[in-house]
Parts: C-alpha cells; sequence; structure tokens
C-alpha cells in the first residue's frame, strides 16, 4: 500500500496488506512447490522471501519517515476540543460495526468445519457438497504431492480449477495448522479485508461515509425477495416465532422451487465456492485503482504517490495490471470480468495508459491461460443462453424474485449520480448482461461468478442512495431508506441466521473415515491411482490420493464427460477377468471396498480377497493392493 499510495490509512493498509500477503504467500509457496514439493524446505523458503520483501518496505517506510521529521507533531493537540469527542464517538462508533463484523465472521466460519466425535461435520448446508471437493484438492497439495495439478477428483487430466486458495490453506496445514483452522484463518482474514475493501470502495465512487459502512451489509447479506416465502411458511406453521426461526424449513434465497436462484453472497457463494475468497477483493482492489486513475475523487486519503519516472494515473494502471495478471489462478471467472470490464473501460476512458494495464495483465496471465486451456472437457461455454437461470419461469417474474428492489433502487441512484460516475459504472453492466445472453460455464447457474460482481460495484450506487435517504431530517425519508434496506437484506439474513442456527449442521464424514484415511497415508504411496465409489465424501477426499473418479455432480458441472468410465468402474467392481483388463488400462494401484462399494456397486469381495492383498483393513472398508 505505501508503495502505491502517500498517506493511506492504518484500515487501507491492513485491508490490501491482508490480500497482496496472502495471494503472494499462496503463488510463491505454489510456484517454489512446483519444483520441490510441498515440504518444510519450500515453506521455509517461502516465508524467507516474504520476510525480505517486509524487510525491503520497512527500510523504505523508515527513510521515508526521516524525511518528513516532525511536522505532523502538531495535529496531535487540542484533544480535549469538542471536535475531538465527536471525532471519539465516530471512532468508538467504527469499532463497535467493526467488532460485530469480527464476532459474526467468526461464528461463521467456525462452522465451516466442525470436528465432532462423530466425524467431520459442516455448515451452512450449501457447503456439504462443495467442501468435500475442496478437501480432495487441499489433501492432494498437502497429502498427495499433486505437483504439477492434476485433476484430483479424476485421473488423466490436469487441474484447470482456480486452486489458489485451496493451495493456500494446505500450506498451512503442512505448518501445522489442524483442518479447521487451514480453512478458517484465510476464510476469515480475507472476508475482513474485503469488508475494508469494499467501504474503501464504496468511499471512492460516493464521498459518502455512511455509504461506506451499508454497501459491506448489502453485499453480504444479499438475496431477492424470498423472504415473502418466509412470511406464507410462517403463516402456515404452527411452531411459535423463536421455534420457527431457529428451524426455518428452507432457504429464501437459493430454493429451485421458488425460482429463488440469486442465493446469498455468504452461504451460497464465499463459504462453499472458495476461491471467491481471493477473486471478489482482488477485483475490488482493481476496480479502486481504476477510479483513482480516473480521479473521480479528490479527497481519498489514497493519495498518488510521487513516483519515479512513472505518472500517478499510468502507475496505478499498472498496480491494477499485475493484479488483473495474477487472477486466472485466483479465480477464473473475476478474470474474465475484470478483462471484459477492463475493455469498455477503456474505450470510454481511452488513453495510451491504459498499455500500462494490459501488457503486464497479458504477460502474466497468458502462461495460466494456457494451463487453463486444452483441458479435454466438453462444454457449449459462450453460447446463447437467455435469461441465466431462469428455466421456465418468466424472465421478467424471475429477475423480480431474484433482484427486483435492488434494480430499481440501482436505477434510481444512476439518475441522480453525477455524470462522471455513471460514466464509470457503465462498463460494470457488461457483468449483468452477458450472463443474461450467453452461456460462461459448463453449469449455467455458475453464470453467478460473473453477476456478482456487477453486484460488488452496484452495491456502492445503492448504499448511497439509502445513506442520502438516512440523513434526510424529515421522518419520513430516514424511514423509508430503513424500510428500503430491510426489504434489500431480509431473505439474505433469514439464510444467514439458518447457517448459523442448529438445523444446518451436517456430518460430511464419519469419524470411521478419518480413521481409514490416516490409514491409506500410511500405507498408499502419494502418488498412487486408487480407485473408490464416486460419490461426493469418499475416503479418498481425506487422504490426497488420486481419484480414478470422484462424484458425477462435481465432473458435470466442471464440463467433465464421465459416463464411460463410470460404466468402467461398475464392471470393475463386479471382478474378474475384466475387472483385471481394466485395472491395467487404467494403471489402477489401489481399490477400496467400503460399504458404498457394496451396497451400490455390488463389489464381489471374494473375488478381491482371493486375489489382491489387503493393505488396509479397518471399520469396514479394505484396500487392496493391485499389482502392476
Amino acid at each position: 500500500m505505501r508503495f502505491v499510495f502517500v498517506k493511506p490509512s492504518l484500515k487501507s493498509q491492513l485491508c490490501f496488506g491482508a490480500v497482496i500477503g496472502f495471494v503472494s504467500l499462496a503463488w510463491i509457496g505454489f510456484l517454489l512447490a512446483l519444483v520441490a514439493g510441498l515440504n518444510w524446505f519450500t515453506i521455509g523458503v517461502t516465508v524467507a522471501i516474504l520476510a525480505m520483501m517486509l524487510v525491503l518496505f520497512l527500510q523504505k517506510e523508515l527513510r521515508r519517515n526521516r524525511t518528513v521529521g516532525m511536522q505532523e507533531s502538531a495535529a496531535s493537540a487540542d484533544q480535549n476540543t469538542p471536535q475531538h469527542a465527536v471525532s471519539s464517538l465516530r471512532f468508538n462508533g467504527k469499532m463497535v460495526l467493526s467488532l460485530g463484523w469480527v464476532i459474526f465472521f467468526c461464528w461463521l466460519f467456525s462452522r465451516v468445519i466442525m470436528m465432532e466425535p462423530d466425524g467431520v461435520h459442516t455448515a451452512p448446508a450449501n457447503n456439504y457438497g462443495d467442501l468435500a471437493f475442496h478437501f480432495s484438492v487441499v489433501t492432494s497439495f498437502a497429502d498427495g504431492d499433486n505437483f504439477p495439478p492434476r485433476n484430483p477428483i479424476f485421473q488423466g487430466l490436469k487441474f484447470t480449477y482456480p486452486f489458489l486458495i485451496d493451495f493456500l490453506a494446505a500450506f498451512l496445514h503442512k505448518t501445522g495448522a489442524d483442518w479447521a483452522t487451514a480453512f478458517f484463518i484465510p476464510n476469515l482474514v480475507l472476508t475482513l479485508a474485503l469488508i475494508g475493501i469494499i467501504e474503501l470502495l464504496t468511499a471512492q465512487l460516493t464521498r459518502n461515509a455512511l455509504a461506506a459502512h451499508l454497501a459491506p451489509i448489502l453485499f453480504f447479506l444479499s438475496g431477492g425477495l424470498g423472504f415473502i416465502y418466509f412470511a406464507r411458511d410462517w403463516q402456515k406453521s404452527e411452531s411459535n416465532w423463536l421455534d420457527f426461526l431457529l428451524h426455518l424449513p428452507a432457504s429464501y434465497t437459493k430454493n429451485d422451487e421458488l425460482s429463488l436462484q440469486w442465493g446469498n453472497m455468504l452461504t451460497t457463494l464465499i463459504v462453499p465456492q472458495r476461491s471467491l475468497l481471493f477473486g471478489i477483493p482482488v477485483f475490488a482492489m482493481i476496480v479502486i485503482l481504476w477510479a483513482k486513475s480516473f480521479s473521480l475523487t479528490d479527497d481519498s486519503d489514497l493519495s498518488p504517490q510521487p513516483l519515479r519516472s512513472l505518472p500517478p494515473r499510468r502507475f496505478y494502471l499498472l498496480t491494477a495490471g499485475i493484479l488483473a495478471g495474477l487472477m486466472p489462478l485466483l479465480h477464473a471467472h473475476g478474470f474474465f470480468s475484470i478483462m471484459m470490464v477492463s475493455a469498455a473501460m477503456a474505450l470510454l476512458f481511452f488513453s495510451w495508459d491504459w498499455l500500462a494495464f494490459f501488457v503486464p495483465a497479458a504477460v502474466l496471465a497468458f502462461p495460466q491461460a494456457l494451463w487453463l486451456s486444452g483441458t479435454g472437457t466438453k462444454s457449449s461455454l459462450f453460447k446463447p443462453h437467455f435469461g441465466w437461470a431462469a428455466g421456465e419461469t418468466s424472465f421478467l417474474k424471475f429477475t423480480a424474485l431474484n433482484f427486483g428492489l435492488f434494480l430499481v433502487l440501482l436505477a434510481v441512484s444512476l439518475v441522480w449520480r453525477e455524470a462522471r460516475i455513471r460514466r464509470f459504472y457503465w462498463p460494470f453492466l457488461l457483468c449483468f448482461i452477458v450472463p443474461n445472453l450467453v452461456l460462461l460455464a459448463p453449469w449455467p447457474w455458475d453464470n453467478i461468478k460473473v453477476f456478482l460482481y456487477w453486484y460488488l460495484v452496484s452495491c456502492p450506487i445503492v448504499a448511497a442512495l439509502l445513506a442520502q435517504l438516512l440523513k434526510r431530517r424529515m421522518i419520513l425519508w430516514p424511514t423509508l431508506g430503513g424500510v428500503l434496506l430491510v426489504v434489500l437484506v431480509l431473505s439474505g439474513a433469514l439464510d444467514v441466521w439458518r447457517s448459523l442456527s442448529p438445523i444446518e449442521n451436517l456430518r460430511l464424514f464419519e469419524a470411521d473415515q478419518l480413521k481409514v484415511a490416516e490409514l491409506i497415508k500410511q500405507h498408499v504411496p502419494p502418488q498412487a491411482l486408487v480407485l473408490s465409489a464416486p460419490i461426493h465424501n469418499s475416503v479418498l477426499a481425506l487422504s490426497g490420493r488420486q481419484m480414478v473418479m470422484g462424484y458425477p455432480g462435481h465432473l458435470w458441472s466442471h464440463g467433465i464427460q464421465f459416463a464411460d468410465r463410470e460404466r468402467d468402474i461398475k464392471t470393475m467392481y463386479l471382478g474378474g477377468i475384466d475387472a483385471m483388463r481394466l485395472f491395467r488400462a487404467y494403471g489402477i494401484d489401489y481399490v477400496i471396498v467400503g460399504p458404498v462399494e457394496y451396497t451400490d456397486f455390488n463389489a464381489d469381495e471374494g473375488f478381491f480377497a482371493a486375489t489382491y492383498q489387503a493393505v488396509v483393513d479397518e471399520a469396514g472398508y479394505r484396500v487392496y493392493q493391485i499389482p502392476r
């Protein structure tokens, strides 16, 4: 931060620094692990590099402070003036709000991985399917020596998912953190940093302090008009009010039966879709740098750093370009979104200085694009697909249910805003229009990974309108502002509350699976290929060993064709000559025969016991070694 800006606030330094620090840790650690694996040597070198970077920045800061001298000493006078009292009051209010965010996110993220006597539990419910996939990725790095990355749930494909957030969890686990802590730390730090970054973005776009505090609330408690169905369900329920709240019967932001697809930013997106922990804050930081580049405000604490030989605009764009170039493996849809918006932005704010953005972005992103291309998957990307996830619901009704009031207030606020802010905002509408017209992912719903960036930049605009209403003196306007705020966040708040309540506490892995996974780590080599039933919570997800095939739901959403392999797996578990032939064809080293393999795949235990040696026999699971 101090390398880019002259006098950034403490909040700016902490928020930008937390994101840049974790991004640097993930990228440096991963590049070293590609060469030498993830071990104490690469961990030590990574920490040493980051420490040297910190020392260099501190030395630069000390030299700067010596030149400043005592010029600011007079600013500490008059501590007992009324103005200081007002400032202290405001400061205390900010501290209370910040403390509230910390408590809330500690509570939420402490439930993502809960180690209970009967196994691993998780909440919110949307995390039940995704967390097992992320475990497969994290353990493949931490325990499976998966470098260069192969797809851990489908043998034979390189891994083209934006995996650096999961590599970060693996890195922390290798340093001694348990699984809950390895997930909790990035979740908490990056989300708290995102709050501050959204506040900075809002201040940059609106110059409104109250709007800056409202925008994160709008963002994290996103939802549609699903609370209408909440009122209906409560009327039908025979429970009292408190009992009904503690046992909410459904999600009111993501519900296929009710045509609710927008979901909540936390329970539907950030917690399950972990790469967003990097994607959203980096995207927002780039937007802040763009706004500074074209001087949308003059009174931000992010004053331009007097730069060596580069003009401030060019240096802001250069910094933004470097961040953009790092994005493909942080969040691929975020990179797509930022480049799509930047093309329109360069046309609206034409300057040759944009080369400072596009050149580093292209240079850094090109090798990642090569890696992400040629996946062997088959999909319908960029084909026409109108209406996102509306299905058979009319587009107008679907849009009203999911975006409704927010779109209305956004339109009103844009009319009211200055022309230069509107001009800056228009390119971000592409992140709303394009995913409504074409497929941007094998699974149409995943277009939400582009929609959310439109929402991110729109929240400050809507927050500014609400802030203006809340600050009016006539009681009518603050009342209206409060009602509008409640309507905007009520559905999301209900879903977040549901994720914190006892009703959402799902067991993902049984205690026996944890024991078996540890035995697999002891008796099966890290890079062995292991056959197991293709279920979402396979014991292999805890071991880091390569799966022949994982859960079809995960594969389908990534555009991977798996039907032939699924048939072969059924044949292999039936045993006999055909099974042995397929073992050789796939190069399988070990086969797991457990409860699911018996019940769902009719595994021939007699064949495996008579033909192969069991290297693990625990809690109804046997792992057989297949000789080459």
